[in-house]
């Protein structure tokens, strides 16, 4: 195996998740600072996470003195859950290493260890010379040598599960524009028109010595005007507007006619809301939601590609496991076919047509395992192309996609304090958690606003001008005519069994995301001990099966050397020499067996850690607007 075998450049993404959550967010305050702005923050991540938990519960009851927090159990349960688990364990320690507690085999065969490592079924010969036939479309396979670092590299920027959780970030960061929007100023127009013709009773005016006049009550007008606006909602919760408007009244009767007198105003106003629905806390809370749902977004993805990258190691030994069940069951033909020429040999002298039959059948029997270790490499090879979606290399093409790498067996040292704290403080999953209590700790600040009584203010004023043109009209609006409006609204639900509701809903979400923290971390701590745990047993399980294989390859030497000066083949004796055969090709595959799951135990704790990207050189890194998409900008390492 190469050293440094894993390097895949730089991922890009909306945001830098190198120790994640730390650092801000677009140039904004960031999730840390909001919620801790008044904690000072330990140097430490590990301790960086618990007051982050402790801040983000005590901000709902930092608001407001009538808005106290009672639940400070709550709070120091949040306080305690990191190092609950960590006070067993002793910070001096020094790291360890696996060792496997068995019996050093090759020690008491030392003289015949070489002759053994050449007896039985050879790793080596899983390689490109392997012998798997025409592909599914009747053509000979191309041979295509893949490399695990390749493989990684190539999953990372092109599987399918890792670009649609890109697309999702992507739909989440939208949101936050979406939720933004909400405060941009709306600039609105309009014009109109109206007819006024309507009938009314004359008025006779007699006059004394003249004729009467009569005047023509009956209305007849037309007007039409135009208006502009811009308002913006504002982070308190209200809202403020400045209009413009003009229309011009033409009046007509029988008697006189009153035309173009224009009438023109400028008018602001403003409402806003006193109890409820007041402060920024509560009318930006949308915003907030958005921004951690953006960055729930870039978690899955961190953790979408932890779990890929123990995928495709799992599925890139799975491939060698199936070319080496390949190369035993061929070495179990070609044993056979040896002891079946050699009874063949003798059946005039000693060997009976039922033993000649006997290892006919054996040989049969072993031909169909070849059958379908074919299928298997088959069916692997596409396994580990699907995961990695090579465009090269596409799942309906037929490939003998030949392993280069091999599985280590080498000592692997550890430290189990570290790799919790490491995890606590890098896990996607205990990421995930706080954002979910800081979500659930912003709803509980708009559920406890939610129970004030509604009193609004408006307030509206108006500068008029009335002249008989447009301009001059504009001209009178010098401050002699105002029209102003100052009004209060109030309401208040008897009882308020809704909003308190609503509140208690709140709390109890909140409580069940600090639960929710407290279990992400036993998990995490959990995964991390079981992958530790699997390492160690793993290292042992390779020393014990490399014992078993050794023991198997000398228990068949020793048969094959009695085989030898026998004067007779019996029955029993084949059946047994049979069964040693394939006793050795199980512990050839069990020893491989047993060193892949050691890898992949490897693999496994640096997922439970969340370190498992930077092991093998991924970056997630932010990228702006203009610089492309993720996929486009991440560039291989060598």
């Amino acid at each position: 195996m190469e050293e440094g075998w894993v390097h895949a450049g730089s991922l890009p993404l909306r945001r830098r998740l190198s120790g994640f959550p730390r650092g801000g967010y677009d140039g904004r305050m960031s999730f840390h600072e909001r919620t801790l702005a008044s904690v000072t923050i330990p140097s430490t991540a590990l301790t960086g996470i618990t007051g982050l938990l402790v801040g983000g519960i005590l901000l709902v009851g930092c608001r407001s003195p009538l808005d106290r927090d009672p639940e400070a159990d709550l709070r120091a349960s949040v306080r305690t859950a990191v190092d609950e688990q960590l006070r067993d364990l002793d910070a001096d320690a020094a790291p360890r290493e696996t060792q496997a507690f068995v019996d050093d085999l090759s020690q008491e065969l030392d003289s015949r260890l070489d002759e053994l490592e050449t007896l039985g079924p050879q790793p080596k010969d899983g390689g490109a010379a392997l012998a798997l036939g025409p592909g599914l479309d009747g053509e000979p396979l191309e041979v295509v040598p893949i490399s695990l670092q390749t493989a990684i590299r190539t999953a990372v920027r092109q599987n399918l599960g890792v670009q649609q959780s890109r697309v999702d970030q992507a739909v989440a960061a939208a949101e936050i524009v979406r939720a933004e929007a909400a405060f941009d100023a709306v600039l609105g127009a309009g014009v109109n028109f109206a007819r006024i013709d309507e009938p009314g009773n004359d008025l006779l005016l007699e006059i004394p010595g003249g004729q009467p006049v009569i005047f023509d009550q009956g209305q007849d007008a037309r007007q039409w005007g135009f208006t502009t606006d811009v308002s913006k909602r504002l982070g308190s919760g209200g809202a403020v507007s400045v209009s413009f408007g003009a229309d011009e009244t033409s009046v007509y009767n029988t008697s006189n006619a009153i035309s173009d007198a224009w009438n023109s105003a400028v008018s602001l106003g403003i409402g806003q809301p006193l109890l409820r629905g007041f402060g920024e806390d509560v009318n930006t809370a949308e915003i907030r939601l958005a921004r951690n749902a953006d960055r729930k977004a870039a978690v899955a993805i961190r953790a979408n590609l932890l779990a890929l990258l123990v995928q495709v190691e799992n599925a890139y030994w799975n491939l060698v496991l199936a070319r080496q069940d390949l190369v035993i069951a061929e070495w179990l033909v070609e044993e056979g076919d040896r002891i079946r020429e050699i009874l063949s040999n003798r059946r005039g002298f000693d060997t009976t047509l039922a033993q000649y039959a006997d290892a006919v059948a054996t040989v049969e029997s072993r031909k169909t395992r070849v059958i379908q270790a074919r299928r298997d490499v088959g069916r692997t090879a596409d396994a580990l192309k699907a995961l990695v979606n090579d465009p090269d290399l596409p799942v309906g093409g037929e490939f003998d996609l030949v392993p280069v790498d091999f599985m280590i067996d080498a000592p692997f040292g550890y430290d189990l304090r570290n790799s919790i704290s490491t995890a606590l403080a890098r896990s996607p999953f205990i990421d995930a958690a706080i954002l979910d209590i800081d979500d659930a700790s912003i709803r509980e600040i708009v559920a406890r606003n939610g129970r004030l009584p509604q009193l609004d203010l408006q307030a509206e004023v108006s500068w008029l001008g009335l002249s008989d043109g447009f301009g001059s009209s504009v001209r009178e609006i010098d401050g002699d005519y105002i029209d102003y409006l100052v009004g209060l609204q109030f309401s208040q639900p008897i009882g308020n069994r809704a909003a308190e509701s609503v509140l208690q809903q709140a709390r109890l979400r909140r409580s069940s995301a600090v639960i929710g923290y407290r279990n992400a971390i036993q998990d995490v701590v959990l995964d991390v001990k079981n992958a530790v745990r699997d390492i160690a047993a793993g290292y042992a399980l390779v020393a014990q099966a490399r014992n078993f294989r050794l023991a198997q390859a000398e228990n068949l030497r020793s048969l094959e050397a009695l085989r030898e000066t026998l004067a007779a083949l019996t029955p029993e004796f084949l059946n047994l020499l049979f069964q040693r055969q394939e006793r050795l090709g199980e512990a050839q595959f069990q020893e491989l067996k047993a060193m892949a799951v050691y890898n992949l135990s490897i693999a496994e704790l640096g997922r439970a850690t969340g370190s498992g990207l930077e092991a093998n050189g991924i970056d997630l890194v932010v990228v702006g607007p203009d610089a492309g998409s993720a996929a486009n900008g991440l560039n291989g390492g060598s």
